[in-house]
């Protein structure tokens, strides 16, 4: 699955951990991912979240759908 292909936007919340980073997407259970640096973590959390996807899309569940608001 691409990245053009995942549906909405979902938040990232990323925190430095010893050892390096972990970026967690609160909004889908259990999909994080973790590196030695910022860039690592955040693209480790993209493929997680590409896979969570996947799995969620041949299971029949669709996946929840994030709405980000911006103030003004």
């Amino acid at each position: 699955m691409a990245l053009s292909d995942i549906p909405g936007r979902y938040r990232l919340s990323l925190h430095r951990v010893e050892g390096g980073y972990v970026a967690r997407m609160p909004d889908l259970p259990g999909c994080f991912g973790h590196g030695r640096s910022e860039v690592e973590a955040v693209e480790n959390a993209r493929a997680v979240l590409r896979a969570w996807l996947g799995v969620s899309r041949r299971v029949g569940d669709a996946p929840p759908l994030v709405e980000l608001h911006v103030a003004p």
